[in-house]
Parts: structure tokens; C-alpha cells; sequence
């Protein structure tokens, strides 16, 4: 039977070609979209770690003639006046890397015997509490840290997996820029967005009179008006004497920023829907041509003794065979992006679209095949070598 189907393939093989060629270019699109999905679902499905609702950044420019001192005592002024607001839970300086800007700083040091690559991120001691990220091990920065002998950092969950494994790194000093004293370990903190892979992470502690801290983030209470941000402007315009500064909602950052995201990928994703019905159209096209042109041998092979199942298992082996050849050439070449590392995605990535892509196009396959394939077992012997 394998043998009888393998040449029928090879005597039609410039007819099979074309099938073959759409079957391998719809996997090269599908796998090249459901990389692009998957890699976006799966960066999605892991948490931001710190809250957007309710929350606001004010960036600002401060006085560059401000002495320390004065300015020290301006930022002071402004988080008290603005925390004494019953709208407005708690403040917190931060610096220039804050969620959804865009921007980034990175750090890669081997002076502790071994590679540690890390994302920055500075604030003062409220910084952390006031963003709502959690701590799973250690605790917050307090005012007790500005005085101690070693800065406070606190690093992410995931470089301290990937960097120290299963060693104890609470409460150690660590050469970074310095040398610094590690308080805390946070899980999560996607500063980049929703869509954006986590990576390593150190958040430093840095004085409020720091100008490297110079925007200010602000927990506001549920349900607070959106009108409420006219006052704050106020409060802000009084206290600095400036007007160029900037209050964004956090929550409405990030859906902007995932929309970037959200619109490529149902895009896609909509593309490779019409791809699907195109092919499957296709798919019944040609076996129907095939039925209608192979009647009298139909018709023979069931004078011959065939039954209807061999009939229908015939015709659809014949399209599995030659959809299982594109899709096995398609899959050798998907397989060498994440063998050359081609681009810097996650191997998993790569193995789910090509898992995801033949498990779909097998089974277009295989609906599309069904009814054509019973419609050729139902065709009666007798009738079909009559009009032959």
C-alpha cells in the first residue's frame, strides 16, 4: 500500500510539487509569525512586578544653581507637601530609568572572579515600596542604609539565579561599580513593559538630593479623579518656580506601550488566518480535481476487491506524504535558528512555533482531506467504469 502510494506520488510529481511548495511556504510564514507569538505570549504571561494603576511620574528639570542643600531641601518640601494630600498615598525620587520611557542602563563587571551583567535602576528608599514591588527575600531600602559602610543594592530573582545559582547572596558585598551590599531580592520588575523578556536586575539606593533622582513617582489612592493631576501640577509649579515638567499616568503608559506590541501581532496573526483558509481551499481544490480525473482508477481498484477505507486511506496518505515532506524540509531549516543562534530568542521559542505549526498545518491537512477522500471511497465501481 506504502509502495503503491509512493509511486503515484513520484508519476505526479510536477502536479504534487505545487502542493508541496505551498505546504513549506505556509510553514516558513506561520513559523515565522508564531515565533514572533510566542515569544510575545510568553514574555506577557510572566508579571510587570510592580503596580501601574494608581500611579504617576512627574519628570522634571530642577535648577541647575541649586547647591546640594537647597536642592535637598526643595525635593523634601515638594514629597511632604504633596503626601500630605489624602489623595496621595506615598512619593518617591527616582532616576532617569523609569517603566515605559525607553530607556536603559546596563553593567557588565567580572570583578568578583566571574561575569555579572546587570539592568540599572536608582531611587531612594521609598522608591520600591512606593512602585509596589515585592520583596521576596531580605526587605526594603530604609534611611538607616544611607549611613552604612557599603551602598544598598537589591538585584532580581533572576540574576541571582543565572548569576550565583543556589549560593547565599543576602547581606553580601558585591563588587559593582563599587563596592555595594546586597538587602533584598525582588521576583519581578519588567520596567520595559508587558511584552519586554525580564532580565537582570540591581536596583540602587541613592540619596533624595542625588540630581541623578530627579523625577518623582507618586502612589496615588483608589479611585482618585484624573482632574486631581491639575492640583499636583499646581503644588509642583510652586514649589520648583518651573513649568517644564511632564505627569504621566503609569497605567496609561503601559497600555500604549503594549499596544506597539498588540497591533503587529493580531496583524499577523489575522494574515496567517487567511494564509490557513487559502490553503485549505486550496487543499479541497486539488483533491477534488484529483477524484474527478481518477475515477476509472478508483473505480477499477474497487472491482479489484478495494474497500471504501483503502479507497480513503489512500488518498489520504497520498496528501500526508506529500505535506510531511514540506513540512520535514521546512522544519530542517527552522532548526538552524536556534542551532546558529541567529537572532537572540530563546531557544523554547523556536521549538513551540515549529511544535505549534506542524500540529495546525497536519491538521488543515487532514480536515481537508477527509471529505474529499470519502466522497472518492463512496464513488460506486460500476458507474465510475461505466463512464470511463
Amino acid at each position: 500500500m506504502i509502495k503503491h502510494i509512493f509511486t503515484l506520488i513520484w508519476n505526479k510529481r510536477r502536479k504534487n510539487f505545487l502542493l508541496f511548495l505551498e505546504i513549506f511556504l505556509a510553514f516558513a510564514v506561520l513559523f515565522a509569525v508564531f515565533t514572533f507569538a510566542v515569544q510575545s505570549f510568553r514574555s506577557y504571561s510572566s508579571p510587570l512586578g510592580f503596580d501601574t494603576e494608581d500611579n504617576w511620574i512627574a519628570f522634571m528639570e530642577w535648577d541647575q544653581d541649586l547647591d546640594s542643600t537647597a536642592l535637598l531641601d526643595m525635593k523634601l518640601r515638594l514629597e511632604r507637601e504633596l503626601e500630605d494630600k489624602p489623595q496621595i498615598i506615598s512619593a518617591a525620587y527616582v532616576g532617569n530609568i523609569t517603566p515605559f520611557s525607553g530607556s536603559t542602563w546596563s553593567t557588565t563587571t567580572d570583578d568578583n572572579g566571574f561575569e555579572l551583567s546587570t539592568r540599572l535602576v536608582e531611587g531612594d528608599e521609598d522608591y520600591l515600596e512606593t512602585a509596589g514591588v515585592n520583596v521576596i527575600k531580605g526587605r526594603h531600602f530604609n534611611e538607616d542604609d544611607y549611613n552604612a559602610k557599603y551602598q544598598a543594592i537589591i538585584f532580581n530573582q533572576l540574576l541571582v539565579e543565572s548569576t550565583f545559582g543556589d549560593k547565599p547572596v543576602l547581606d553580601s558585598v558585591i563588587l559593582l561599580n563599587g563596592e555595594k551590599k546586597v538587602v533584598g531580592i525582588i521576583d519581578h520588575f519588567k520596567y520595559m513593559g508587558e511584552f519586554s523578556e525580564e532580565a537582570n536586575l540591581t536596583v540602587s539606593l541613592k540619596p533624595k538630593s542625588s540630581r541623578d533622582l530627579g523625577n518623582l513617582q507618586m502612589r496615588l489612592a483608589p479611585g482618585t479623579p484624573a482632574d486631581f493631576e491639575a492640583e499636583v501640577n499646581r503644588t509642583i509649579s510652586e514649589i520648583t518656580k518651573r513649568n517644564d515638567f511632564i505627569i504621566q499616568n503609569l497605567d496609561t503608559e503601559r497600555i500604549e506601550e503594549s499596544r506597539d506590541t498588540w497591533v503587529p501581532l493580531i496583524a499577523s496573526l489575522c494574515i496567517c488566518a487567511f494564509l490557513i483558509i487559502n490553503v485549505a481551499l486550496g487543499l479541497f481544490g486539488v483533491l477534488y480535481y484529483t477524484i474527478s480525473k481518477r475515477r476509472a482508477e478508483i473505480g477499477l481498484r474497487r472491482t479489484l476487491g478495494a474497500t471504501k477505507a483503502v479507497i480513503s486511506r489512500q488518498f489520504v496518505g497520498e496528501v500526508l506524504l506529500v505535506s510531511g515532506a514540506a513540512l520535514l524540509i521546512g522544519i530542517f531549516f527552522a532548526i538552524q535558528l536556534p542551532l546558529m543562534n541567529v537572532m537572540d530568542i530563546d531557544d523554547i521559542n523556536y521549538y513551540l512555533s515549529i511544535g505549534f505549526t506542524s500540529v495546525l498545518i497536519l491538521s488543515v491537512v487532514l480536515l481537508c482531506a477527509f471529505y474529499p477522500s470519502r466522497q472518492a471511497a463512496n464513488i460506486h465501481p460500476a458507474m465510475a467504469l461505466h463512464e470511463e
